[in-house]
């Protein structure tokens, strides 16, 4: 996203500024005069989270003030670079995909695996593929000391560092090491990105094409926030760092177990400059269930507490006011779980007690509230951008609140009793109830205070109406969240499958057992172990298949069985979804298959989905747009046979269709008005349908050149599209399935 200085951009920052004056208008009334001075622990626990919550907004709005856009710089020639991935007890088959894409970086680099874990499985892989393998006598100092023994191994004059579970992109390096051209710049951070959208922090809506993620918002518009103060920080992968920097302050931060913040506070204090590099260049895995979410953010919460009472930004020299600031956004927020704690138990206190935090609670406060928490809401959305998601921010901090007080003590703990955790993935682990019991408390305690102080008034023990209400609602907005975040969690308990499958649109060739004839149809998902086949025709399960998966370049064979099966008519057409599974498959091919997965197809698949909304001021600042009436396309995935000028046909696949035109993907390239006329392939037999050339969108990737091609249809043969339309509309509910 650019962030362009526009009227839209104007105005809401003026909202901002308009929201700090209410707000503290509001604090200001509140403090004055509606403190219950007979319940003044109440009072004053309420009264710190409003507080509380006022210095996480205003630190917010200065944080995105002014977010940055960066465009990548010419490359610097001949610099050496070590990748440095450190890992502890990751599983290898993820290790191995981080690694075969770190021998696939273009820019000359030495790639150093730093092997915590002492592990013989990891020395032979990094034998097996020729990477440096360092394992380091001693283990104190967790993730930091590692990367520091890594830097006692090394020369190079740039470190880039990746997590065990991020894939990076050929183009890495070369994205990032020119803005080193300014000899004081220490790092060059890219966000970091999460492929497996189904993990518990994503929400999807498959339908619109969007995905909201728990993390969008800090690598959206945080760090580019950030960026404008030189404050963006390391955040312990995908980013390239000068080694001349980390030897001035001594190399990684140690005394935190979030070395990337704690290295970050260091090498900003000694003057140095930092860059945020708002592009894609690495894939890796989110939390995929509730268990490795949840040690997560204890190890985050704990280093937050540590750089906050050992390293305070605010108190440490060199630091710019600016970054102070930055910094102070991103380490108080542990101290939400205990606010959250409040909001969540002053409505049952209340509705069980009848005592009230405040003098009175009546139309006047209403009169005062409801302004002040309207126009916060309004303006904090104006400066997300359309990454915050004011609701879901919340219900995850309904998730988060007993965590991060869990935080705290496990901070005041003597450290030979913490140990470090990396974050399970790619496994399948069962999370425990208990991490579901504190939502559970509050939805359970919120509903019982409502019924108890509803029986009270019915039987007129009590005559507070208005306060009833109000308490009421604001237990039951509590309830709403906590059984919200239970009822995802409860799904997220156990991973089913341990690889996320890729969407996707490859046309692959099989052969039955004991038949000559190819047949061809299009995979719609991928993994390394499998993939699931949209054809004309069933496909018997339990029965060996021959498989020629057709990638652009390349063509990978392999042998599978289908292992479940889903099926619809159309008239005469039988469609079929069926699931591979890998039967025969080398390492070389399911090496090939990985860099085509990560390399490629995550790409594009993600490229389909919005992470943003258009908030009120971009929809009311921005020209109307006169908007051409789009035909329903419907989902097709069916397979094609593209001309090629020196003769013969290459494959392709029609995505979606409507009555005017279709996506085609296919490795041949078109330009636009160019007339092409494809054979739709049904099973034995094929449709032809001609159309114009009408836009062209091309894959990145080098190695793997795909084209996206929007087709106009001829209007000489309704018939025909009609026909294929009524087809792709049955293999729309079978993708569905």
């Amino acid at each position: 996203m650019k962030f362009e200085d526009s009227k839209a951009e104007r105005f809401r920052r003026l909202t901002a500024v308009f929201s700090v004056l209410v707000t503290l208008y509001y604090l200001y009334w509140r403090g004055t005069e509606t403190l219950n001075p007979n319940a003044i622990v109440l009072a004053w626990a309420l009264y710190g989270a409003e507080i509380f919550a006022a210095l996480v907004t205003f630190l917010f709005y200065f944080t995105v003030w002014k977010p940055v856009s960066r465009s990548s710089k010419e490359p610097l020639i001949g610099k050496t670079v070590d990748i440095f991935i450190p890992t502890l007890d990751e599983e290898l088959n993820i290790l191995r995909k981080t690694l075969l894409a770190c021998n696939n970086i273009k820019y000359p680099h030495r790639t150093v695996v730093l092997d915590d874990g002492d592990r013989p499985g990891v020395r032979s892989l990094c034998e097996e593929l020729k990477i440096t393998y360092l394992a380091r006598p001693e283990h104190d100092n967790a993730k930091a000391g590692n990367l520091n023994y890594g830097l006692e191994h090394s020369e190079a004059e740039f470190i880039g560092i990746f997590d065990a579970d991020h894939v990076p992109l050929p183009h890495f390096i070369d994205a990032l090491i020119g803005y080193f051209e300014d000899e004081k710049l220490a790092f060059a951070q890219a966000p970091q990105e999460f492929y497996n959208i189904d993990s518990f922090q994503h929400r999807v809506d498959h339908k619109k094409k969007y995905v909201w993620a728990e993390q969008n918002l800090f690598y959206s518009i945080i760090q580019p926030g950030r960026d404008h103060w030189n404050a963006a920080y390391f955040v312990g992968s995908c980013a390239l760092m000068r080694r001349k920097a980390l030897d001035n302050i001594g190399g990684f931060g140690v005394k935190s177990v979030t070395e990337d913040m704690l290295t970050s506070v260091k090498l900003h204090a000694k003057g140095w400059n930092s860059v945020y590099h708002n592009e894609h260049l690495a894939y890796g895995i989110a939390a995929e269930t509730l268990l490795p979410f949840h040690i997560q953010r204890v190890r985050w919460g704990l280093g937050g507490w540590q750089v906050f009472f050992k390293s305070n930004p605010l108190f440490i020299r060199g630091l710019s006011f600016s970054q102070r600031i930055c910094y102070l956004a991103s380490l108080i927020y542990p101290f939400e779980g205990f606010q959250k704690l409040v909001f969540y138990a002053i409505p049952p206190i209340t509705l069980f007690t009848g005592i009230l935090p405040m003098r009175a609670m009546d139309i006047n406060y209403l009169l005062h509230f409801v302004p002040y928490y309207a126009l916060s809401l309004f303006a904090f959305n104006e400066m997300g951008r359309g990454f915050g998601g004011v609701l879901m921010l919340e219900e995850f901090s309904m998730g988060k609140f007993a965590t991060y007080i869990k935080t705290l003590g496990v901070f005041l703990m003597p450290k030979r009793f913490r140990r470090f955790k990396v974050t399970p993935k790619g496994v399948s682990s069962l999370a425990p109830y208990r991490l579901i019991a504190p939502q559970v408390t509050v939805i359970i305690v919120s509903l019982i205070a409502i019924v108890w102080a509803l029986v009270q008034l019915v039987f007129q023990l009590r005559s507070d109406e208005f306060i009833i209400a109000v308490n009421s609602l604001w237990a039951l907005y509590n309830t709403g969240l906590g059984i919200a975040i239970v009822q995802y969690a409860r799904q997220k308990l156990f991973q089913r499958r341990s690889d996320f499958r890729i969407p996707d649109s490859v046309p692959v060739l099989y052969r039955i057992a004991d038949d000559i004839n190819l047949r061809l149809a299009v995979a719609n998902n991928l993994t390394k172990e499998g993939l699931s086949l949209l054809s004309v025709g069933m496909i018997p399960e339990e029965k060996p298949l021959e498989l020629e998966i057709v990638l652009p370049n390349s063509m990978i064979k392999v042998s599978g069985s289908s292992i479940h099966a889903e099926k619809v008519t159309s008239g005469k057409i039988e469609l079929c979804r069926s699931g591979f599974t890998f039967t025969d498959v080398s390492v070389e091919k399911q090496d090939m298959l990985s860099r085509y997965l990560y390399e490629s197809a995550v790409v594009k698949f993600l490229k389909e989905y919005s992470t943003r909304y258009e908030t009120y001021v971009e929809k009311s600042f921005s020209k109307p747009r006169e908007y051409k009436k789009r035909a329903n396309r419907t989902l097709a995935y069916l397979p094609v046979l593209i001309p090629e000028k020196e003769g013969g046909s290459s494959f392709g696949v029609i995505k979606d269709i409507s009555s005017s035109g279709y996506l085609l993907a296919s490795q041949r390239s078109f330009e636009v008005d160019e007339d092409i006329t494809v054979a739709t392939v049904l099973g034995s037999k094929t449709v032809s349908i001609k159309g114009r050339i009408a836009r062209v969108f091309s894959n990145e990737s080098d190695d793997y050149p795909l084209f996206l091609t929007g087709i106009d249809l001829s209007e000489s043969q309704p018939e025909d599209v009609d026909h294929i339309i009524s087809i792709a509309e049955k293999a729309e509910n079978l993708l569905k399935l």
